[in-house]
């Protein structure tokens, strides 16, 4: 297949399926449809934010490579299972083309090993290790199943992160195993969720890359200590989204923590009830955009922790701009709408 044609090939398979623009989106990629010989090829044209570019790679098997990726507010998350290859990043790839951000790889299967700027390490299944884009590193990788995120240079270090520091870095830990659940449940959870949700996400994964460095010992107990009672909380009022006693009180008993601290946590997003209000509300909106739900919208608010439906309709209108029945007429003609455009298509 020539260069011209392979190329317009892994835009078309980057553009087969048209998400709803109003959810969260994985772009998916495959070799596997491709002659063997033409894959590895394939592969290489890519650009970033796949890591093809970013090294020089030869296969060490038959080749195949099949992945996902998600972007979440200026991160990307990619999901991939390829086979045996190795891996070089040297000084004369990296003054051509460098993207300046850390990369952290957990290994969901397989193993690797080699030098990351004079660093040697081994990595296998349930390790996780960071890597300076700005750095030299080779490695040979067998056949894997990994998670990729790139966190731009900037993001990493605002979150206390030292990003030349932790090049080469690896380990094993059970913040490396939790940020790996995480991604995966993200990962199935995606196609469901608002696009208006990707900052806090973004957050979420970060504080998570926070914990593991410091699990590390290259972050600050400082940083992640906060960040991981950040995370604590977030993940209480997840469990109890729907409860009518979800509040400060609550939180603080459950976190042993001080209302002052509770404040410092949400400081940012206007305070814990405003927090928890948001959440609700964006509860509520995937509930009504669900495709194929009747749930009354009484019974989302009941189940949701609104008082009634008459205390949803003003919060969501004040936040959404539109009644949540309008909400639900509007997903089900946008719905309506894809469905005819595909069949004209077809």
């Amino acid at each position: 297949m020539p260069p011209e044609i392979t190329r317009v090939w892994c835009r078309l398979m980057s553009t087969l399926a048209a998400p709803d623009s109003s959810r969260l989106s994985l772009q998916a990629f495959s070799t596997r449809a491709l002659p063997a010989r033409e894959r590895h090829e394939a592969w290489l044209q890519r650009d970033w934010p796949s890591l093809a570019p970013a090294y020089r790679c030869k296969p060490l098997e038959a080749f195949d490579v099949a992945s996902e990726r998600l972007q979440l507010d200026g991160i990307t998350i990619q999901f991939a299972e390829v086979t045996g290859q190795s891996w070089v990043r040297d000084a004369s790839l990296i003054k051509s083309w460098t993207p300046d951000a850390l990369v952290i790889a957990l290994t969901v299967q397989g193993e690797a090993r080699g030098e990351w700027g004079g660093v040697s390490a081994r990595t296998g299944t349930g390790s996780i290790q960071f890597a300076d884009f700005s750095k030299t590193s080779s490695h040979v990788s067998s056949a894997s199943k990994t998670i990729a995120i790139a966190v731009p240079r900037a993001i990493a270090a605002s979150r206390g992160l030292a990003v030349e520091a932790l090049h080469g870095v690896a380990t094993r830990s059970a913040a490396g195993s939790l940020l790996a659940a995480h991604l995966l449940a993200l990962r199935e959870a995606a196609p469901g969720i608002p696009k208006s949700s990707e900052q806090i996400l973004a957050r979420g994964v970060l504080d998570l890359i926070v914990l593991a460095a410091q699990s590390a010992g290259q972050a600050s107990e400082a940083a992640a200590g906060a960040r991981g009672l950040s995370l604590m909380a977030r993940a209480a009022i997840e469990r109890s989204l729907g409860s009518p006693t979800l509040g400060p009180a609550r939180l603080c008993r459950s976190l042993a923590i001080s209302r002052s601290t509770l404040h410092r946590l949400f400081e940012r997003e206007g305070g814990v009830q405003a927090y928890i209000r948001r959440r609700r509300l964006e509860a509520a909106r995937v509930a009504l955009e669900e495709t194929g739900s009747d749930e009354p919208i009484h019974m989302i608010a009941e189940r949701l922790g609104f008082s009634d439906a008459a205390h949803l309709s003003r919060l969501f209108r004040s936040r959404f701009g539109s009644s949540p029945s309008d909400c639900r007429a509007e997903a089900r003609r946008a719905r309506t709408g894809a469905t005819s455009a595909a069949g004209m298509e077809l």
